[in-house]
């Protein structure tokens, strides 16, 4: 069941992919703008190239987030209410405003987002950000815990 719900979010995925790529070559010529994902390294250095540009095309780059925290945001690129998650809080059931709605995210630690109905996780590591997560797996999230998925014991949710 976990196989095939996988392989549907999947193909969802890549159908939203061909259609933003769509968009982007009818709106403009450059392939600068296909980008999959706002997803960049946070060393300094990548940091000082991307603020020195000044281009419009530049992608969208996350707000900061606490050490050992991930922040969640309601809405696409990083707007709407904000969530942010503590390691140091253990497992946390998400509340409401939250729940099955992330659509973007900031991740400063290594957490494992948790879906209970079907039982399933997504791995996600430090550094990582997307603006537009909802697609994904975002929607059906319903619990942060601190560390990896696969160190989770199964009976533990």
């Amino acid at each position: 069941m976990i196989n095939k719900i996988s392989i549907i979010l999947i193909i969802l995925f890549i159908i939203q992919l061909t259609k933003s790529f769509s968009v982007n070559n009818n709106n403009n010529n450059n392939n600068n703008n296909n980008n999959l994902f706002d997803h960049y390294n946070n060393d300094l250095s990548s940091q000082q190239q991307q603020s020195s540009s000044s281009s419009s095309d530049a992608p969208l780059q996350p707000p900061p987030c606490g050490d050992l925290c991930v922040c969640l945001f309601t809405e696409i690129n990083y707007e709407g209410i904000t969530f942010e998650y503590s390691i140091y809080s253990g497992k946390v059931d998400l509340p409401y405003f939250v729940r099955n709605n992330i659509t973007s995210f900031v991740a400063n630690a290594d957490v494992c987002f948790i879906s209970y109905d079907p039982y399933s996780t997504q791995q996600i590591y430090i550094g990582e950000f997307l603006s537009n997560y909802g697609i994904i797996f975002g929607d059906v999230v319903e619990t942060i815990a601190p560390g990896n998925c696969k160190d989770l014991p199964p009976n533990q949710f």
